[in-house]
């Protein structure tokens, strides 16, 4: 099975997967890979993955196939039918190195974060606001409890979200892929988050971190989209210079079982090939096959994230908060407690 958009809607797909334990060993490197994809796209590189699958030995229909599991001939081989086979299918990696800062320095960014989510709760609760000072002091409370690599996790998943949107911009920049975002989805592999409030409270953090990605860097947007009204810019801009994501990170980026998703299959291929290339085989010829698809600023293959003392709190948690629209707030939160009842009665 595999994942399919509204048969109306043109779609850019992006699937994303990762690679490495996001720990602190010796190489200390661990990434997300992005597949981005359009529509026109889509069918083919599924189709020619659902062959090349076929091929493997001990493969079925049903079953998936792990980057992890493959020699690397079998990798090889994935790169020249899978991704080289067409053109429409481009890559972003986005990583982390944690042999560049101390373990120490991401504990102390877990306390911080869950000290400002319980500045939250408390500007939610002086407010009058019970159902946001509920949710966001549980959220404090289990973000307490996430270890070092959970937090490199989320910041690099974050950092690889928002450069896949760069990239998707300037990979589709012309006329006639226009149509192409009228839809944004990103799905990416669920990993361990499978428990309901993991997928309440990764989603939010995730929105948090990408909606202060947003404001810090924005994502650049081509002076003739507004020229010509692309959709991009209808459906996002909501003044001159100012984007608005809150849409696309709350209802179009998911969690999904990549047993169901081909895409997400394709990612997690694609996110090992390039985990045993940048965690120390420099020559790995299936990473040098596909370099040709790995698309970043200025010739980058690899964008590394990593922590340090900037990144802490130098003042009080609650001169951190600054909800960025009270009802966007509001229906956040009243669509996770509708999603939460809806599985509950399932």
């Amino acid at each position: 099975m595999c994942y399919s958009c509204n048969e109306h809607a043109r779609t850019v797909k992006i699937f994303i997967d990762d690679s490495g334990d996001f720990g602190w060993t010796a190489s200390g490197v661990s990434l997300f890979c992005a597949v981005i994809l359009s529509d026109r796209s889509f069918d083919a590189v599924t189709t020619d993955f659902s062959k090349w699958k076929n091929r493997q030995p001990h493969s079925t229909a049903a079953s998936e196939i792990k980057g992890k599991d493959l020699s690397q001939i079998q990798q090889a081989t994935f790169a020249q039918v899978v991704v080289l086979e067409t053109s429409g299918l481009w890559l972003t990696l986005a990583g982390t190195k944690t042999t560049l800062f101390k373990k120490e320095i991401a504990e102390e960014f877990v306390r911080n974060s869950a000290a400002t989510t319980r500045a939250v709760a408390k500007w939610s609760d002086d407010h009058d606001k019970p159902l946001l000072t509920e949710f966001y002091g549980k959220m404090a409370r289990w973000i307490e409890k996430r270890s070092p690599e959970n937090v490199m996790w989320i910041l690099t998943l974050a950092n690889a979200i928002h450069l896949v949107m760069q990239h998707s911009i300037v990979i589709f920049a012309e006329e006639e892929d226009d149509s192409e975002f009228e839809n944004i989805e990103i799905l990416i592999d669920e990993s361990f988050i499978r428990k309901q409030s993991h997928v309440e409270f990764w989603g939010e953090w995730l929105r948090t971190n990408l909606l202060t990605k947003s404001e810090t860097d924005p994502v650049p947007v081509i002076k003739e989209w507004s020229e010509r009204n692309h959709p991009f810019i209808g459906k996002y801009r909501r003044k001159k210079g100012i984007l608005d994501f809150s849409d696309l990170f709350r209802n179009h980026v998911r969690f999904v079982d990549s047993e169901k998703v081909l895409g997400v299959q394709i990612a997690d291929i694609c996110a090992n090939i390039c985990y045993r290339r940048w965690s120390g085989k420099i020559k790995y010829r299936p990473y040098r096959l596909l370099r040709s698809r790995v698309f970043g600023k200025h010739g980058t293959e690899m964008h590394y994230g990593i922590l340090n003392e900037s990144s802490l709190l130098a003042d009080a948690p609650e001169n951190h908060v600054h909800p960025y629209d009270e009802d966007d707030l509001e229906r956040t939160v009243e669509q996770i407690a509708m999603q939460r009842n809806r599985a509950s009665t399932a």
